[in-house]
């Protein structure tokens, strides 16, 4: 026997229970709008953005009358793997530290896991603007690999 449900046992069940048909009706209707939300925004940005994205947006070089997104994107390249080249292996190394080498009870150990479950709460954007706040503006490095 099959455990799919008819059309008829559906219908059985919405009579037996016709505050289930309302909550399907309601939630079939929020993912309609929001589906619809969706696609009219997509549309929206198409329509309106399409028109503007010329050569010149894609030139290599950024100047007062030509905004190109090049060297934008060369750098975030750039920056995202010099970071990783730094962080990938000292996040690995800590990990193998952590697991294979130091003790359960140890003290050290369990301000590392305290501090790392804590700080993986705070959303990335929160560390990035207290970087560029902090190394840019208050310690006046100017945008860098080290100021983030």
């Amino acid at each position: 026997m099959s455990n799919k449900m008819t059309f008829g046992d559906k219908f059985r069940t919405y009579l037996k229970h016709p505050g289930s048909f309302i909550v399907m009706l309601l939630v079939m209707l929020a993912s309609i709008i929001t589906f619809a939300v969706l696609i009219f925004l997509i549309a929206y940005i198409l329509i309106n953005g399409l028109p503007h994205i010329t050569p010149s947006l894609f030139s290599l070089e950024y100047t007062s009358e030509n905004a190109s997104v090049v060297p934008a994107l060369v750098n975030t390249i750039i920056m995202t793997l010099l970071s990783l080249l730094i962080a990938v292996p000292f996040g690995i190394f800590s990990a193998i530290f952590l697991v294979e080498y130091a003790s359960r009870g140890n003290k050290f150990v369990e301000v590392i896991r305290l501090t790392t479950e804590t700080l993986s709460g705070i959303p990335s954007i929160v560390y990035g603007l207290f970087g560029m706040l902090f190394f840019v503006n208050a310690l006046g490095w100017g945008f860098s690999l080290l100021a983030g």
